[in-house]
């Protein structure tokens, strides 16, 4: 049986933590663009992308733990998930920090070809080992953070988030002003270590036979993780083809400037469409779960999950494309053309990124990854030669346009892999009012993308707040009367029965 309340209440909580984080880094952002400037902005998305690949070293080890501590817990194997926790996370840190240190001195030469101003060279030099160190910490947490969502605590898991994202806002309002750039990067490595602290003391109290400090370190468990996790370590070797990819080849076709201009786009977007995607992670130990238990089971929750992320989509996505123009005012200070577009291209991107995502998590459940692993070296690779051609090409904006292409094209090729191993019609899964919903959004956004630019002249509270109003006037009627609408309100329902 489904752990309908329990699923539910993680997805509110998580959602909830999207919601406090994207309005922590809206704050953040637009404090830091005042304070340091486009440049050093940029330098410091720079720096943070070419850390990353010491991500290469975590074995796929952090994001394995949810399924391992699910699937003992499951059996009731307590002693069993206190030697996954205590294994995988010893080996997160030990390859990781061998790999940081054998990696800084090629990062440095990176820098060094990746920046064109060179007085920016030396900045992103000195925050470049507290990057490195922050990043480790991070890691480790993200072993921590697996393992309580293996408990199905997604909400202890982001009330701690939600915390120590505030936490690091005090920080770097309090630090930055005085050290710069530096005194950011030193925020970053004491909110690590917070956040370090905090999730290992809960997992502490959700599994007694954890010891204080995590010393036992068992070859077999790590053989039995690797078998699954070197799956899902590939597909994040090949996320290291997007994100720092991306920002890399921003830098060097449209310097630093256009990359913190796409550092703001990539945020807000990627938040928002979190608003969706982090309640729907909820399902993955839930999946592994009913793998264990009654796999039948599988197939309906996905059925579900596809309608629902649909709905959600339609909804939202030509909403914020309609207010994406009032975004640029209200947080960039005034209309930014460049933000403007880049955000257009990642919203679409990263959207119908969304739709497939009930099949991503779904293999992941499972733990069948092949066709999550092929999708993700699609996208890598066509991120790579797309964004390098069109770059070359169209600057800043073939770069993004390269990335959406790659995105679309190996997300999708992910759903059809899973609809062709499972025997999936799309045909059943399409809803009849999704059409209706769908071109009424579509008319709502027209209708808040004319009133931006047919009245120029009217202030900016007052034009956002009609064209709001205009979108949600014109979208009522459909959403209400979806099927899905219904489906959620029995889940509220769910929620407030116990």
């Amino acid at each position: 049986m489904i752990r309908k309340r329990q699923l539910l209440i993680n997805a509110m909580v998580s959602v909830g933590q999207v919601i406090v984080t994207g309005a922590v880094y809206f704050i953040l952002y637009r404090f830091l663009l005042d304070t340091l400037g486009p440049l050093e902005f940029g330098v410091w998305a720079l720096v943070l992308a070419t850390t990353s690949v010491a991500g290469i070293a975590n074995l796929g080890l952090a994001t394995s733990a949810v399924k391992f501590v699910s699937q003992y817990l499951a059996r009731d194997d307590r002693q069993r998930v206190a030697l996954v926790i205590q294994t995988a996370v010893l080996s997160v840190a030990r390859f990781l920090a061998a790999v940081a240190v054998a990696v800084y001195p090629l990062l440095r030469r990176l820098l060094g070809v990746l920046i064109d101003e060179p007085a920016q060279l030396p900045p992103a030099v000195m925050i470049l080992p507290y990057a490195l160190a922050s990043f480790l910490l991070t890691s480790v947490a993200g072993v921590f953070q697996s393992s309580i969502d293996g408990f199905q605590r997604m909400d202890l898991r982001g009330m701690i988030l939600m915390g120590t994202t505030i936490a690091y806002l005090g920080l770097c309002l309090l630090m930055v002003p005085s050290y710069g750039l530096i005194g950011l990067a030193w925020a970053q490595v004491i909110q690590a270590s917070l956040l370090v602290l905090v999730l290992w003391g809960t997992l502490k109290y959700l599994l007694k036979p954890l010891p204080l400090v995590p010393w036992r370190w068992r070859g077999d468990v790590l053989r039995e993780i690797l078998i699954y996790s070197l799956n899902v370590q590939f597909m994040s070797v090949s996320r290291l083809l997007l994100d720092p990819v991306t920002k890399g080849l921003m830098s060097k076709f449209g310097g630093l400037s256009a990359l913190a201009f796409f550092e703001f786009a990539n945020r807000m977007v990627v938040q928002l469409r979190a608003l969706i995607v982090t309640a729907h992670t909820a399902v993955i130990p839930t999946i592994a779960d009913l793998q264990e238990r009654n796999p039948k089971l599988i197939r309906e929750l996905y059925r579900k999950s596809v309608q629902l992320l649909v709905f959600l989509v339609l909804l939202i996505l030509p909403f914020l494309i309609g207010l994406t123009p009032y975004i640029s005012r209200f947080w960039i200070g005034r209309y930014e053309p460049v933000f403007v577009t880049l955000a257009w291209l990642l919203l679409g991107g990263w959207f119908l990124n969304t739709v497939t995502n009930a099949a991503y998590f779904a293999n992941l459940g499972i733990g069948r990854l092949r066709g999550n692993v092929v999708g993700f070296l699609i996208t890598g690779v066509l991120n790579v030669v797309l964004g390098t051609v069109l770059g070359a090409t169209f600057g800043s904006i073939g770069v993004v346009l390269g990335f959406v292409i790659a995105l679309v094209i190996g997300s999708f090729s992910i759903a059809w892999a899973y609809h062709r191993e499972h025997d999936i019609r799309v045909y059943d899964l399409l809803q009849q009012e999704s059409g209706i919903l769908g071109l009424a959004c579509i008319v709502g956004c027209a209708a808040m993308l004319g009133l931006y630019y047919g009245l120029s002249n009217v202030g900016l509270w007052p034009l956002a707040g009609l064209a709001v109003c205009t979108y949600g006037a014109l979208v009522v009627g459909p959403a209400w009367k979806h099927p899905v609408r219904r489906l959620l309100s029995d889940w509220a329902g769910t929620l407030r029965g116990g």
